[in-house]
């Protein structure tokens, strides 16, 4: 937590928040995760601007996992609503809300290290796209996640995401 709050600090202190917001012509940002890719999952987020400090987001994801020796499928579908209080789509802090569902090809031993079944949570994060395009983004926050009735519990958004805008 304070290696997330001394990042997005650094981010404050030495990116111009404000700089070229209002003529961006960037409405499109295309992510992937890096991270999930060590999986192998391959995870990607469309964000689309709805106005200058809103947008909503859309994600899928699919490849394989191994829990306890085994591997299984994986595929994942969700969604998110930033609002920008600081900057704007092209440059700032942003406050969200995600939602999503992630399943898997059969009976995990510890499914919820994988966030299997349905999230919903807030996060708070930062995006940075330079005039070229290129797009990177942090996220972190609470998301509550519930795969049955027996089986659910808070866990931690972590999101860090590389990609274009156009």
């Amino acid at each position: 937590m304070r290696l997330f709050i001394a990042f997005m600090l650094l981010f404050i202190l030495f990116v111009s928040v404000y700089a070229g917001e209002d003529a961006s012509q960037h409405n499109v940002s295309i992510t992937i995760s890096p991270f999930h890719l060590l999986n192998p999952e391959f995870h990607l987020t469309g964000e689309f601007r709805l106005a200058s400090k809103m947008s909503v987001a859309a994600m899928l994801g699919a490849g394989a996992v191994t829990d306890e020796g085994k591997t299984y499928s994986i595929w994942e579908a969700g969604g998110q609503f930033r609002y920008y209080f600081l900057g704007s789509f092209t440059r700032g802090m942003m406050l969200g809300a995600d939602v999503g569902y992630v399943d898997v090809n059969g009976q995990m031993a510890n499914p919820m290290a994988y966030y299997v079944g349905a999230r919903a949570g807030g996060f708070l994060g930062y995006k940075i796209v330079i005039k070229s395009g290129f797009t990177a983004e942090a996220q972190y926050g609470p998301v509550y996640v519930r795969e049955n009735a027996e089986n659910s519990e808070l866990q931690t958004l972590i999101n860090l995401k590389v990609g274009w805008s156009f």
